[in-house]
C-alpha cells in the first residue's frame, strides 16, 4: 500500500470515530467548523452551519445562541404564568401542550471534501 493510500484510511478511520460529532477540519488550508455526516471510501460529508447571509459560522455560535433561546423561552413561560394566574406555574393541563413549530434558527450546508485533501480534525 502506498504512502497516500495509507493517510486516506489512517484520516477515514479518524472521521468515522467522530461521526456526528462537533469537529473542526483543516482542508485546502481553510478551517471548517460542523459535524460530520458521512463517511465513504473517498470523502467526508460535513454539515456545516451557516447564517442568513449564507456565511459559515461557528458552532459556539450556533450553540451560543441555542442556549440564549431556550433562557428566553423559560423567562417567557414563567412571565406568562405569572401574568395569568398570580403565581409561577404551567399555565398548561398537563397533556395539552400548545405546539409551537421551532423553526430552524440557522441554516446548515453540506460540504463534501476528498479524504486526501484533509489535513486536520479535531474534536471541539
Amino acid at each position: 500500500m502506498d504512502q497516500q493510500a495509507t493517510y486516506q484510511q489512517q484520516m477515514k478511520e479518524m472521521c468515522e470515530q467522530h461521526m456526528n460529532q462537533a469537529v473542526t477540519m483543516q482542508a485546502n488550508g481553510m478551517n471548517y467548523e460542523g459535524v460530520v455526516e458521512m463517511v465513504d471510501d473517498n470523502h467526508v460529508y460535513m454539515m456545516v452551519p451557516v447564517d442568513e447571509q449564507g456565511q459559515f459560522m461557528s458552532m459556539y455560535e450556533v450553540m451560543a445562541g441555542m442556549q440564549q433561546e431556550q433562557q428566553e423561552q423559560q423567562q417567557q413561560q414563567m412571565m406568562n404564568g405569572q401574568e395569568r394566574y398570580g403565581y409561577p406555574y404551567q399555565p398548561y393541563y398537563p397533556g395539552y401542550y400548545p405546539y409551537y413549530p421551532r423553526p430552524r434558527p440557522y441554516g446548515w450546508r453540506r460540504l463534501v471534501f476528498p479524504l486526501a485533501a484533509l489535513t486536520a480534525l479535531a474534536i471541539l
